[in-house]
């Protein structure tokens, strides 16, 4: 746990990077495709300026002016797939890292699942091996669900108002 910072200061930095990298190779390439579809920039280049000034264009000039810039967005979203490829394939490679709770943690981890098992009518017993295990007992109201995302913490939250105003028995 003690290198989170810098695990998550490294994947800013790498999605930083990765982002750079691609509009870096993506305006070069729309550049170089607009170079090679107008190659005549001295009079066309103060025409392209802005997007104001290629709306005054006449419409066939317009439709190529167009079509040019299609096709190098179209080349810029190609150039870039060979790397989005080599990483989603590399992605498929990686492995999970499980993280180790040191015993402190263990303990506050094991106290608070002692009261979520109590809230969900459940309470703790020893067995032979001195190792605690869950028991159900007969709960006081139905048992809540276990939040695992929005939907589901908005029923729980409902779930407890009901508990709470005595509606659910």
């Amino acid at each position: 746990m003690h290198y989170m910072a810098i695990v998550t200061s490294l994947v800013s930095f790498f999605r930083s990077l990765g982002g750079i990298l691609a509009l870096t190779i993506m305006s070069s390439v729309v550049n170089n495709k607009l170079a090679s579809a107008f190659p005549s920039t001295s009079s066309n280049g103060s025409q392209l300026s802005s997007l104001d000034s290629i709306k005054s264009l006449p419409p066939a000039v317009l439709t190529a002016v167009q079509n040019a810039f299609a096709d190098a967005v179209r080349w810029a979203y190609i150039a870039i797939l060979p790397f989005a490829c080599v990483s989603a394939l590399t992605t498929v490679f990686l492995r999970e890292v499980k993280v180790e709770k040191t015993p402190a943690e263990q303990a506050e981890h094991n106290e608070r699942q002692a009261k979520t098992d109590a809230e969900l009518g459940k309470i703790q017993h020893t067995n032979e091996d001195g190792n605690a295990e869950s028991v159900a007992q007969r709960p006081a109201h139905k048992p809540r669900i276990k939040i695992w995302g929005p939907i589901s913490a908005i029923i729980w939250c409902c779930q407890a108002f009901g508990d709470k105003m005595g509606w659910r028995k």
